[in-house]
């Protein structure tokens, strides 16, 4: 409904007007829309990087880490799933208010990563668990360095779970409301912040319009995750196939 709401020409979506484009027109002429979405695709690829590089160190380390503190990062992992999005988000607030610490874009993008960063890590943990060590064991007798051997062996294992887990935090953080208003104070304002704002009022096909390009950017995104990973499959196939041919 909101993707057929924002090509209505009806202005109050009172019936169906006829077709119309020029809804997406004025969101795209208007200025604190861009700047919003700017604001919001910063803040998600930010906090999507900050989230995989969590989530990678912690999966790798759990591998050799004792029995405790196996257990301190599955029971912190597990309490940033289970909270309440809004319990964290006013954690945050009161802490960084206590720290006498200026809200702005660098408190949203933390806060986005502490909730965030466990979606990740739990989809990189359940990768890491079924890749073994067996190939960097082997690489590392060939002379192969532990940065040289993380780089050509285990990173390329990992690619599929990246792509998965950057595509979840790429999207939650975009779309993300609570925290964003939280942390964001007075000087950032994201784009779900402000359509929050603006449905207050009426909802327009000017909304309906953001809405869609959002929907539609969430499926881009979803495809070219899902293409990188069908084409990493095809060729680690590929690869084997030829291996096997030469043996």
């Amino acid at each position: 409904m909101v993707f057929l709401n924002s090509f209505n020409a009806d202005p109050n979506l009172a019936g169906w007007g006829g077709f119309t484009t020029r809804w997406f027109s004025e969101v795209l002429q208007d200025q604190r829309i861009r700047d919003d979405f700017i604001t919001s695709l910063t803040i998600a690829l930010a906090t999507t990087v900050l989230s995989l590089l969590i989530a990678i160190t912690a999966s790798l380390w759990m591998r050799s880490a004792s029995p405790r503190g196996r257990a301190i990062l599955d029971i912190t992992t597990v309490m940033r799933l289970v909270l309440p999005e809004i319990v964290v988000a006013v954690g945050l607030f009161v802490l960084f208010r206590w720290l006498d610490f200026p809200l702005g874009r660098t408190t949203v993008i933390i806060g986005h990563t502490v909730f965030l960063s466990a979606y990740a890590t739990v989809v990189l943990q359940a990768r890491v668990a079924t890749i073994g060590t067996s190939l960097e064991a082997a690489a590392a007798d060939l002379g192969a360095t532990p940065w040289r051997a993380f780089r050509r062996v285990t990173l390329p294992q990992l690619y599929p779970a990246i792509a998965v887990a950057g595509l979840l935090v790429f999207t939650f953080s975009l779309d993300d409301l609570i925290t964003s208003q939280f942390l964001g104070g007075g000087s950032v304002e994201t784009l779900p912040v402000l359509l929050l704002g603006l449905i207050r009022h009426q909802v327009t096909p000017s909304v309906n319009a953001v809405g869609s390009i959002l929907i539609l950017l969430t499926l881009l995104t979803f495809l070219c995750a899902l293409a990188l990973v069908g084409v990493r499959t095809l060729s680690n196939l590929s690869s084997s196939r030829t291996e096997s041919e030469e043996a």
